[in-house]
């Protein structure tokens, strides 16, 4: 593992592919869940109670309430200042006698005996006795209400939810998305060959420099959702173009594809995903790159046992490249380009591994661009496939 990679590795964990395919589907349905909530007239009932039980008069009265000894209440000082008053000797002659009803110890008594004896202190005095009573006021109950909301699952999920992960998200809209369902090359949107700006130019051709022939689409399957370029021992004449002479006709011992989706144009703003894995000692690749082969966004490129990512301006200029090693070609694995106005940023499942502000296509729409390929450096051929399992496109909302 190369010390590039490694910096990623140890700034962030890693997930596999499936966890890292889980954790999508998770926050996309987090973020239906999130907007269902945010409409919905429990969580409207829920903020409006929470203002109410925040307030400070509202804390202050629950504090009072649920803190208050009942000794220390009017209601328990005046039945013990009535207790004590029966002590007194003019009272207790008073109440033996019915006599001295002048004096001032009896008229206090008589005044508090009537007041502890009326409907509206005994309810005073019963509820200050409760302990509970904060529970029958109706502030109390609000506040019984809002401590079930706090534990309905919905209000939890909602208090608790990872908002900026749910915007992140919500900031792409998907605009295209292949699975690979369908059946022929011609049934789905994408043809063999390459994008090119006239339909008179050659488009299904390999290079001089290559061992391979594309192959019109003959070596592009689909099987169970999962697309197949394959790449196999077969003698065939094919179109090849040489750097000096042009189109000509070559001889190849081995035949390939390559698959260009001219139905949606990737412009600044947008993401492209993959999720790929490749077998055999050949070259496979998902690159992004517009009608005169350049500039070449390299989303996907395996060679010689390395992951290459970056941009180029130049066929031949792969200095720019950055190379990654560490990962399993035969493993599915999520490739992603962010293109954003400034930069460009690639992750490999949830990581980000590299980020680049130089060589930024500017103005240009590209089209996506899967092949396999045997350069003539490669001299130990093994044959193999790409196999991709879906690809999709999304466009920045702002």
């Amino acid at each position: 593992m190369n010390l590039f990679f490694l910096r990623a590795l140890l700034r962030r964990q890693l997930l596999t592919t499936a966890k890292f395919e889980a954790a999508i589907e998770q926050t996309r349905l987090n973020a239906e869940r999130y907007r269902k909530i945010e409409q919905s007239d429990k969580l409207r009932d829920f903020l409006a109670l929470e203002q109410v039980v925040a307030s400070s008069e509202f804390q202050a009265k629950k504090k009072e309430l649920t803190t208050k000894k009942y000794k220390d209440t009017d209601e328990a000082k005046l039945l013990a200042r009535l207790k004590q008053l029966r002590k007194d000797k003019f009272v207790r002659q008073y109440l033996k006698t019915g006599e001295g009803d002048n004096r001032a110890s009896v008229m206090q008594y008589e005044t508090l005996r009537k007041e502890t004896e009326s409907d509206d202190f005994m309810r005073r005095n019963a509820f200050w006795q409760d302990t509970h009573r904060w529970d029958t006021t109706e502030e109390g109950k609000k506040d019984a209400t809002y401590s079930a909301l706090l534990q309905d699952p919905d209000i939890r999920f909602f208090r608790s939810a990872d908002v900026k992960a749910i915007e992140q998200f919500e900031q792409y809209e998907k605009v295209y998305e292949d699975v690979f369902n369908w059946i022929r090359l011609d049934a789905g949107d994408w043809h063999s060959g390459m994008h090119y700006p006239s339909a008179a130019f050659v488009r299904d051709h390999s290079f001089t420099t290559e061992q391979q022939a594309y192959n019109k689409g003959r070596n592009v399957d689909t099987a169970g959702g999962i697309l197949h370029i394959k790449t196999s021992k077969e003698n065939v004449s094919a179109p090849a173009w040489d750097e000096k002479k042009g189109m000509v006709m070559k001889d190849f011992r081995y035949t390939s594809d390559i698959i260009c989706n001219d139905k949606v144009a990737v412009e600044e703003g947008m993401v492209v995903q993959v999720k790929v894995r490749s077998t055999g000692n050949v070259n496979h690749a998902i690159c992004l790159r517009g009608a005169e082969r350049t500039p070449i966004i390299h989303l996907y490129d395996y060679r010689k046992s390395r992951f290459y990512l970056g941009a180029r301006e130049n066929v031949k200029d792969e200095r720019y490249l950055k190379e990654l090693d560490g990962l399993k070609a035969s493993k599915y694995i999520v490739f992603t380009v962010s293109w954003q106005k400034d930069e460009l940023i690639w992750y490999i499942n949830n990581m980000e591994v590299y980020r680049t502000k130089n060589r930024i296509p500017k103005g240009e729409k590209l089209y996506i661009h899967m092949f396999s390929s045997i350069p003539t450096s490669i001299r130990r051929v093994k044959e193999g496939e790409m196999q991709v399992d879906w690809i999709r496109v999304y466009r920045n909302k702002k």
